[in-house]
């Protein structure tokens, strides 16, 4: 499988390196990284302090690079804190429509909480925020299972406790649509 990874605003190419290094040990998942979107006052709300998490993903339907084939995923990453609707925040956002999703690393930072950096953890929360809106793009909705990638996490604690995989039935429900992830 092919995705595509573009960096949303200031982001660390470190950081984006080795997010996209580790996706393509997972599952065979390739990753090309397309080039970087800078974010406007018109996507910022002011009384708010963040970013509108749709209007990004509105920007990212329509960044170079997508008209050339629409079926490959397109994942944005950025450094900055979103929202979406009536939410104080979200981690990620996904328009399955158009094959388009945005992960803020912003609240998946230790130092967010208070504590020290940690950059592997920073990264596999980003891997499983990934797989999870790859997951929606593809089709499935939230999991019950709290250990499958694609439980609903409100909150950091419960993206820590899932598994960087999809359960055995979301893994067949990817399988009835002709998707399969191999290790």
């Amino acid at each position: 499988m092919l995705i595509r990874v573009i960096p949303v605003g200031r982001l660390d190419e470190k950081i984006y390196r080795a997010i996209s290094s580790e996706l393509s040990g997972i599952y065979n998942i390739r990753v090309r990284v397309l080039p970087p979107i800078e974010l406007s006052q018109s996507e910022f709300n002011l009384w708010r302090k963040q970013y509108d998490a749709e209007k990004i993903l509105e920007k990212l339907s329509k960044s170079e690079g997508r008209h050339i084939d629409r079926t490959i995923p397109c994942i944005g990453l950025t450094e900055e804190d979103i929202y979406y609707n009536g939410l104080n925040f979200v981690f990620a956002l996904e328009n399955p429509i158009e094959g388009v999703g945005i992960i803020s690393l912003h609240r998946l930072r230790e130092e967010f909480y208070g504590f020290a950096p940690n950059f592997s953890k920073l990264v596999e929360r980003a891997l499983k925020e990934i797989l999870h809106v790859l997951g929606h793009l593809l089709g499935l909705e939230h999991c019950k299972n709290p250990a499958c990638v694609m439980a609903f996490s409100p909150s950091v604690r419960e993206i820590d406790k899932k598994e960087l995989a999809f359960c055995k039935t979301c893994q067949f429900k990817l399988a009835a649509k002709g998707i399969s992830f191999e290790e």
